[in-house]
């Protein structure tokens, strides 16, 4: 199978990407086009037809203001690029940037910081776009706490009251909860409670590489069982926690053929969570980050080539780069 030629064809989604702080900073800078000069080539040569973008604000900052432009910084870049790349916030929106040939993308919380502990600001936020919404980054939040990064003593303290009304309102607006970065005892209470089926966008198996930020066996199972996708993260710390220098492709397919062992091929996912354009000194990370495995969408087809390698089938992939995520998006969102 021809691996470019396959991503061309089929519908390929990018589960987690930090794209909107990155072009908030550098157009903060005095940079325009960020997007199409950054980014979409990547995305060209990867055949990506959306780009779930994170809104992630730094410990600290002003949250909701940080939140509403970096989606300004995104809706400027919409109007300079000629239609090429649009906000998209539904299946139906994917399925036309694919017909048409462009790049479609999706908003999602990476901890709901912006809603200063009012759960009810999701309904605007909502009306800006926001599809996804992972409750917390590692460090925890009003709503819910994190996972930290490698804290296997760690238990915290889950959902709030707070967490628990953003879950229910979640449920009626269609919004999608990312489990990603969330502890063992707040992900059991979204297993539980939630209304729809959940993502857990950008996360590993702690089987194979064993930090708290990665999932179990018994988490992957409960996603799948549920109707969720897992998106195989690419930072090489998650992936391989034990010697991540070394890190590579073959690492993230023995995280995919983990999950397919434990819990089948429908919930996987992609979500590569690119930092090394980032350069934050956010907690728990390198103050100066080289990291990605996957640090350019233009290598999606040497990943695709290699999971073909593995025994992977082309219905198998066309589900995990895109297909299964989308079918998720439909069922929950429309």
């Amino acid at each position: 199978m021809d691996a470019k030629l396959f991503l061309k064809q089929n519908v390929v989604i990018d589960g987690h990407n930090d794209l909107a702080c990155d072009v908030l900073a550098k157009r903060r800078k005095g940079r325009r086009h960020v997007i199409a000069e950054d980014y979409l080539p990547g995305w060209r040569a990867g055949g990506v037809t959306c780009v779930v973008s994170s809104l992630f604000c730094d410990e600290g900052a002003d949250y909701m203001r940080e939140a509403f432009m970096q989606i300004n910084a995104l809706e400027e870049e919409f109007a300079e690029s000629g239609g090429e790349f649009f906000l998209a916030v539904s299946g139906a929106d994917v399925r036309r940037a694919h017909e048409t040939g462009k790049v479609a993308v999706m908003l999602s919380f990476e901890g709901v910081e912006p809603l200063e502990g009012d759960p009810g600001l999701l309904r605007l936020f909502y009306r800006l776009g926001v599809r996804f919404a992972g409750m917390c980054w590692s460090r925890g939040n009003w709503a819910a706490d994190g996972s930290r990064f490698n804290d296997a003593g760690y238990r915290g303290y889950g959902l709030t009251g707070g967490g628990f009304r953003l879950l229910e309102l979640a449920g009626e607006l269609g919004v999608i909860i990312d489990v990603s970065h969330m502890n063992e005892l707040g992900f059991w209470q979204v297993i539980k409670s939630a209304q729809l089926p959940v993502t857990a966008s950008h996360s590993d198996c702690r089987a194979v590489s064993d930090i708290t930020r990665n999932l179990s066996d018994r988490q992957i199972a409960a996603i799948a069982a549920g109707g969720g996708v897992i998106g195989i993260n690419g930072i090489n710390l998650i992936a391989k926690t034990d010697d991540p220098a070394s890190a590579g492709i073959g690492d993230l397919v023995r995280h995919m053929l983990h999950i397919k062992e434990v819990a089948g091929v429908a919930c996987m996912a992609i979500g590569l969570d690119q930092c090394d354009r980032l350069k934050i000194a956010a907690s728990g990370l390198p103050k100066d980050p080289s990291f990605d495995i996957i640090p350019s969408h233009s290598m999606l087809p040497e990943f695709a080539g290699a999971l073909f390698g593995a025994g992977f089938t082309e219905e198998e992939a066309q589900g995990i780069f895109g297909g299964n995520l989308l079918r998720l998006i439909e069922s929950a969102i429309g």
